[in-house]
């Protein structure tokens, strides 16, 4: 199993797109209807409720243009999360429903939302 570490920031309540790509020996593959991607979020590795979690087609959707995985961060999921607070994530690959092949880890940092919601 690879294992790469990526830190991200967010800004709060802010939409946001991660891609990702899922390569096999080097090439871009695209996963089976058995493969399944988590991303987890958790204030604490250890705290049994994830933070935030998105899977495949549960908010993780391949993208037939771009050829990539699309992580979709809607405003609400980052709602009740702190500001400069900074989260755990990973990313995993299960094949096959089996153990995890591939895997993303770092840190997720919230930040300050500098867009107003309304233009005075």
């Amino acid at each position: 199993m690879s294992i790469k570490k990526i830190n991200i920031e967010i800004p709060k309540m802010d939409y946001q797109i991660i891609e990702i790509s899922i390569t096999e020996n080097g090439i871009e593959t695209k996963l089976s209807e058995n493969d399944n991607i988590y991303f987890t979020v958790k204030k604490c590795a250890y705290d049994s409720e994830p933070t935030l979690q998105k899977s495949l087609n549960n908010g993780i959707n391949y993208n037939e243009e771009t050829k990539k995985y699309e992580i979709e961060i809607k405003s609400e999921d980052t709602e009740n999360m702190e500001i400069d607070e900074v989260y755990g994530y990973d990313i995993t690959v299960y094949y096959e429903g089996n153990r995890p092949k591939q895997k993303v880890v770092g840190n997720l940092k919230i930040g300050i939302k500098y867009t107003l919601n309304e233009v005075v």
